[in-house]
């Protein structure tokens, strides 16, 4: 085993990644069949055990939406060169119980009509701890920030936080600084040192080029300017195909050559880099690369998930409640069969404070999660504004010294919501 590769079989060692069973076959079919009995070991299981007898109904189910302008405008990596945000949207989900308690779920604004015309017509009335079958109807919609507001709910009926309900084995989790902007190798390699300043160890860069050279030339500078003091992250942003003629999409062979280009780089691993739904060619690249590949942000639903596990595909599943990959009480089941099977699990960034708050409750109950994506670039350089979507969400998490984030402790979330802030900036309600 060459030096390369034996430092990065040692660097997946203690991260958590084995190369053992990654690719599916025996390992893979042995998690889908623990799989099928976790139940009495999910967080609805352990939540409803927290008030046994004790029956809380769903009385009322409120969906806004919201439109945050940006501090400044920008241009993503991930689109057209000529497209400018200006604005963050957000779907805000407020389920209110018979005993008078309150839970919050916020979103991607693309489920907004779903989730108040279709969704909660069939919840209210229902059963607060009965999350396995709310989720159910949340599947079938395709949306399920109702699930997180009743996470949230559970956890303040038990006075404690939820990763005390779930069992958790750790106070804190690594975040990495991740960017979203396009910008110049010479723009990286100095963000990426003053991240470093903060206590980050850990970077994502997002390759917006057209071309091989002008992505590695980017993740290089960074290399070179952190040394081996960061560990980097590359997102390719292309599981939705391409979005401008700028940047075409990645065929087989275009992921591989850039693969193998990053393990040159000691690159962690490479997210999105063929479209989300081809699973046989995600695993091909899978099992013929060295450097691991990550994503599932953008898939719907328990059987993604679930196939993406029994055919290889990625070493390290990233699905986001915020973005309606699947239920907050039910990702310990995708957490687990990934386990099994060898695999990471490293939720996407969960588009607020809110939402990274729901994503840490369940990262520090499970062994597999090494890190948290913690949203860091213009413009968004000031952890507030991204995290609290202009004082919606009520206070931001934080990055210790040695670049944790430690999990939220007030019960429920660990995090609230100024409905004064959203009257600010609500807009209609749409799909």
């Amino acid at each position: 085993m060459g030096c390369r590769r034996l430092h990065l079989h040692q660097r997946r060692q203690r991260q958590g990644l084995h190369r053992t069973g990654r690719h599916g076959g025996v390992r893979g079919a042995e998690a889908l069949a623990r799989l099928g009995n976790c139940g009495k070991n999910t967080p609805g299981a352990a939540l409803a055990a927290s008030r046994k007898g004790v029956s809380m109904k769903i009385a009322n189910i409120t969906v806004r939406q919201v439109d945050v302008p940006h501090l400044h405008p920008y241009v993503s990596a991930w689109g057209p060169p000529d497209r400018v945000e200006y604005s963050r949207g957000a779907v805000i989900v407020k389920v209110e119980t018979d005993e008078g308690l309150t839970g919050w779920g916020i979103g991607d604004p693309q489920s907004g009509i779903t989730n108040r015309d279709v969704v909660a017509p069939q919840l209210i009335g229902q059963d607060v701890y009965a999350l396995a079958r709310q989720a159910e109807v949340m599947r079938r919609a395709g949306t399920f920030l109702v699930d997180m507001a009743l996470c949230d709910i559970i956890g303040k009926a038990a006075g404690q936080p939820l990763h005390r309900l779930w069992g958790n084995r750790d106070t804190r989790v690594q975040a990495y600084a991740s960017t979203i902007v396009a910008a110049t190798p010479e723009q990286r390699a100095e963000d990426a040192l003053a991240y470093l300043e903060q206590g980050f160890t850990a970077i994502k860069l997002r390759t917006a080029f057209p071309t091989l050279a002008e992505d590695i030339a980017l993740v290089s500078a960074v290399r070179d300017a952190v040394g081996d003091r960061m560990v980097i992250m590359v997102d390719a942003n292309l599981a939705g195909g391409s979005s401008s003629d700028h940047r075409p999409a990645w065929d087989f062979d275009r992921a591989l050559a850039e693969a193998r280009e990053l393990e040159q780089l000691d690159v962690y691993w490479l997210e999105e880099p063929l479209p989300r739904d081809d699973f046989a060619t995600i695993a091909r690249l899978t099992a013929e690369t060295d450097i691991a590949i990550a994503g599932g942000e953008g898939n719907i639903g328990m059987a993604d998930f679930v196939e993406m596990i029994r055919v290889g595909a990625y070493d390290i599943l990233q699905p986001d409640t915020a973005t309606s990959c699947e239920a907050l009480s039910q990702f310990i089941k995708i957490a687990a069969a990934a386990e099994f099977a060898g695999k990471l699990f490293v939720p996407h960034h969960g588009v607020t404070g809110l939402g990274i708050a729901a994503h840490m409750q369940l990262s520090v109950c499970i062994p597999n999660c090494p890190y948290v994506e913690f949203i860091l670039d213009e413009p968004y350089r000031t952890v507030e504004h991204y995290q609290q979507l202009g004082g919606i969400v009520d206070e931001p998490l934080r990055i210790d010294a040695e670049g944790n984030l430690p999990v939220p402790t007030r019960p429920g979330l660990g995090v609230g919501v100024n409905e004064d802030a959203i009257a600010q900036y609500e807009v209609e309600v749409t799909d």
